[in-house]
């Protein structure tokens, strides 16, 4: 006999219509999570992003898979990230950890980028503590087609080749304008300013 799932941990019926991205390897993991948080330090000052940064806090010492710091507005900024390449969903209890990692070494902001969807209680946990999500996705997955007849999901090649779409794409999970919704933006890497709102809910101007 199956265990019946509490509602909070189903994947949330809005992060289903954002697939998680089909195959990426642990180095385009990698390279991905860096190229998102190097695009996050246009025009903000004393912009630095260290990877498995130990910090000590009030319960101990923690190694966070990569550290921002970055001056705005006249305050100093103290952001923790945690990749997490995983298959199956993202459940609440990982995220209240990362939640209470970042109280206790004083972050100013926390960000979780993970490979898989996030259930549905680790959305309303984040919405409620200011913590950002990212899901990895892909390219080709934002493509809509009007045509009359379905047709396959698009192969990488062909949306790069094609359409110039790029392999990877970040969808940042945050609230909705309402205070009750839920909002999903999508990035590339090249998107500083979005990047920005979804990991500092910062904006500044470009030239």
């Amino acid at each position: 006999m199956s265990a019946e799932v509490r509602d909070d941990e189903k994947v949330d019926r809005w992060v289903a219509h954002h697939p998680p991205a089909d195959i990426i390897s642990p180095a385009e993991f990698e390279q991905f999570v860096a190229d998102v948080l190097g695009a996050g330090g246009t025009d903000l000052a004393n912009y630095t992003v260290q990877t498995h940064e130990v910090i000590s806090g009030a319960d101990g010492d923690f190694d966070f898979d990569a550290t921002i710091r970055f001056s705005h507005l006249g305050m100093d900024y103290l952001t923790i990230v945690e990749a997490k390449r995983h298959k199956n969903p993202i459940k609440r209890e990982l995220v209240q950890i990362l939640h209470s990692k970042a109280q206790s070494v004083g972050a100013h902001k926390a960000v979780m980028i993970a490979t898989a969807p996030f259930q549905r209680g680790a959305i309303e946990f984040a919405k409620a503590h200011g913590i950002a999500l990212v899901l990895v996705s892909e390219g080709r997955f934002t493509f809509e087609t009007r045509a009359a007849e379905p047709r396959s999901v698009m192969s990488r090649q062909e949306a790069q080749e094609r359409y110039g779409l790029p392999t990877f794409v970040g969808v940042g999970i945050g609230p909705g304008g309402d205070g009750g919704g839920t909002m999903f933006t999508t990035f590339d890497t090249n998107d500083c300013q979005r990047i920005q709102g979804v990991l500092f809910n910062v904006e500044t101007d470009e030239s």
